[in-house]
């Protein structure tokens, strides 16, 4: 996001940058998992097995997902924490979580 540090209403924030009207930058950065993430927790052995096996866990959790008549969809997994990380295409409801798992 850019913005401008032109115009009289310009105030300098602690980095020297200007924003319009603003005291401080806005903070572009998040810590842990985002909202379309859905994290499993499974031991060492078997997430290694399901991130080895990616495009088989995307394809099995999708075509559950479509058989219950879902619009998520899940692009891709990866080992995460102590689990696996499965990023979907927007904000699981708590049905669509079940069924994930």
């Amino acid at each position: 996001m850019h913005q401008s540090g032109f115009g009289a209403g310009a105030t300098p924030n602690r980095g020297g940058a200007t924003y319009p009207g603003a005291s401080r930058a806005p903070k572009m950065t998040t810590h842990g998992p985002t909202r379309r993430q859905v994290l499993i927790l499974l031991d060492a052995p078997t997430s290694e097995v399901v991130v080895a096996n990616a495009a088989a866990a995307v394809e099995s959790c999708n075509r559950g997902l479509v058989d219950a008549h879902s619009k998520l969809k899940v692009e891709s997994v990866r080992k995460a924490w102590d689990g696996v990380s499965m990023s979907t295409n927007f904000v699981t409801s708590a049905a669509e979580l079940e069924m994930t798992k």
